[in-house]
């Protein structure tokens, strides 16, 4: 199913400089603006070196008051690949206009909302220049987890997902675990993980569930995952990934790194091969072309 998205490009100004990595070449900026749902989201397009048209990535934010610069780590680090990445202040925030509604607001009203902001994100860079119509995909962190399968879902063109610390359970059973293992109140959890699961397992699901939107993708989808994750049920999150690759052929796949956590740290450092999986994963599995 494709819905078609009213976008329009407002704004594209001249090119800046930004330093990627450590090393890397230095990438282009472009301040560009869009609508999405009556309001104007302002962002940034970061374009790696060359004419192009390069494949890009739309960064999907978590929960909370996110800007652009959310995306600024994730753009160096996809530019180096060739890829351009499109970073903008989520919906009350920063530039953008509208209203922010809350870290906590996970109804399937407002992700759905902002699930179409970000196909009218894919929808401006389709029209932009410098980026190949047919290789936008999404990057997504945490609460893009239910979000970033509904957007590909609305656009039915998206190239590819890629999803860190993203939950393919129910809204309500993130929330249940986040409560079982002290996640929302900040306290250390007492359950054994065999303890949460059975209660998670006796509640069930409830609220919004991106199962359905997942069931309809064709595109190859990555899951960054950490074991000792304390907001978002790993055990169950792959039990699903799984199913939906052998019920469903879905040609998803999945990393879980031993005692990272939501921010997929180990001992306060980012786990070995993050990057590296993804660079496997964007040119060998989705056969993005080589910048």
């Amino acid at each position: 199913m494709t819905v078609r998205t009213t976008c329009a490009l407002l704004l594209l100004s001249g090119c800046s400089l930004v330093g990627a990595t450590d090393g890397d070449e230095r990438a282009r900026t472009q301040e560009v603006a869009f609508e999405s749902e009556g309001v104007t989201l302002a962002g940034t397009l970061w374009l790696p070196e060359g004419a192009g048209p390069h494949p890009a990535a739309v960064f999907v934010h978590g929960s909370g008051r996110a800007s652009r610069n959310s995306a600024s780590n994730v753009a160096a680090n996809l530019n180096r690949l060739g890829i351009a990445v499109l970073g903008y202040d989520k919906r009350g925030v920063g530039g953008s206009g509208g209203t922010y509604e809350g870290r906590n607001n996970a109804s399937e009203q407002n992700l759905m909302l902002l699930a179409r902001d970000a196909a009218a994100g894919i929808a401006m860079l389709r029209g932009h220049s410098a980026i190949n119509p047919d290789g936008i995909g999404l990057w997504g962190v945490s609460q893009a987890g239910w979000i970033v399968p509904a957007v590909a879902v609305l656009d039915g063109r998206v190239a590819f997902t890629v999803l860190m610390s993203g939950p393919t359970v129910t809204v309500g059973e993130e929330n249940y675990y986040s409560e079982l293992t002290g996640d929302n109140s900040g306290t250390r959890a007492t359950l054994s993980q065999e303890e949460i699961s059975r209660l998670l397992s006796e509640r069930g699901p409830y609220g919004f569930d991106p199962q359905p939107y997942l069931k309809q993708l064709s595109a190859p989808g990555l899951w960054l995952l950490g074991s000792a994750d304390e907001s978002i049920p790993i055990p169950e999150t792959v039990a699903i990934l799984d199913r939906l690759v052998a019920d469903h052929s879905r040609p998803f796949s999945y990393r879980v790194w031993a005692g990272a956590d939501h921010g997929l740290r180990v001992n306060g450092r980012q786990v070995e091969e993050f990057w590296a999986e993804q660079e496997v994963f964007l040119f060998d599995v989705v056969g993005l072309p080589r910048g």
